[in-house]
């Protein structure tokens, strides 16, 4: 916006009030005025040109500008209906061009035609439908935010302060919540802490408690594990959250009882797991009634038992089963 949006006239007058300048009248020496003896008039000429150069200086066409040869004082240019109306719109325009969310329609430019200034302010009828539109575009441009959630603050000049209400914050606490829980499978709107302030929100992000329960949701969905309580099963690693010892080996047996057939669904305990080399394998017992089931199977001639079993521990730590026995001739 200028700074000034007035006429080297309008500053002449300035100096007049201020006592610097005797008047605010061009004057030209043109010729004789035979109504006033020694008067100097301004030719024909003279006053177009006058009105040239303030048209020009305020960009309006020259047929906006008017001017009167007054006894005793000279030329006097003013701004005429259509002049004032032009000037205006430019005044509007400049205005709107540098204030954030005012439009040229918004603007009272309050054109002074005699004085040829301009004194621009947002009209009072128009600064609600300004913070309307502050809101708006301020809101879609801001990410959890809405345009109820903001307050905008309008003056003369346009847009002094727009923030979160303070009683909208916990509601866009609450709506960050739910949109970071939407984009993560695994979180739930209370895993997250929310920080809003004026300026919208500061920080959000999961809490320490929040991340335990969603890497506990993630466990569940990933593992053979029906559930993982987030505080008990699971550990703090250096790349985030693993299964504690425990939870590994019931996640182990349940792995157990979809592989094998022959143990029923939560048969088997986190005891019936031993750690070997590069995982877990069955305990001892468990793998000695594996071992005869699958050699019974195989062996028509005997009912094979657990007695019969004998186990022989690999280099890789799992158990082997073997069965032999007598046979009488």
């Amino acid at each position: 916006m200028k700074n000034d949006p007035t006429t080297a006239r309008a500053r002449r007058q300035q100096a007049v009030d201020q006592g610097t300048a005797p008047d605010a009248v061009d004057t030209l020496s043109g010729g004789t005025d035979p109504r006033s003896q020694g008067r100097q008039t301004p030719t024909r000429r003279a006053q177009t040109r006058a009105k040239r150069e303030v048209a020009d200086e305020i960009d309006i066409d020259s047929e906006g500008v008017g001017s009167v040869d007054r006894i005793e004082e000279g030329l006097d240019v003013f701004l005429r209906t259509s002049g004032v109306d032009a000037f205006g719109d430019n005044v509007a325009q400049d205005f709107a061009a540098e204030a954030d969310f005012v439009t040229a329609n918004d603007i009272d430019p309050n054109v002074d035609g005699e004085a040829i200034s301009a004194a621009p302010v947002v009209a009072a009828a128009r600064r609600d439908d300004v913070a309307d539109r502050a809101r708006q575009q301020t809101a879609a441009d801001a990410q959890f935010i809405q345009a109820a959630d903001l307050s905008a603050d309008v003056g003369d000049r346009g847009v002094t302060g727009i923030e979160v209400a303070a009683d909208r914050r916990d509601d866009v606490a609450a709506r960050t919540r739910s949109q970071l829980a939407a984009d993560d499978p695994f979180a739930n709107a209370s895993d997250f802490g929310v920080t809003v302030g004026a300026t919208g929100v500061t920080d959000a992000g999961l809490t320490d408690d929040g991340k335990r329960r969603r890497a506990g949701r993630q466990f569940t969905a990933e593992t053979p594990l029906d559930s993982v309580d987030p505080f008990a099963d699971i550990t703090e690693t250096d790349s985030g959250f693993g299964l504690g010892d425990a939870a590994q080996k019931r996640s182990a047996a349940r792995g157990f009882e979809d592989d094998l057939s022959f143990f029923e669904q939560g048969s088997l305990t986190g005891d019936d797991i031993r750690d070997i080399s590069g995982g877990f394998g069955l305990a001892r017992e468990p793998a000695r009634e594996l071992a005869a089931e699958q050699i019974d199977q195989q062996v028509d001639e005997f009912n094979v038992g657990v007695d019969d079993i004998t186990l022989t521990e690999t280099d890789s730590g799992r158990f082997e089963g073997s069965f032999e026995r007598e046979v009488s001739r």
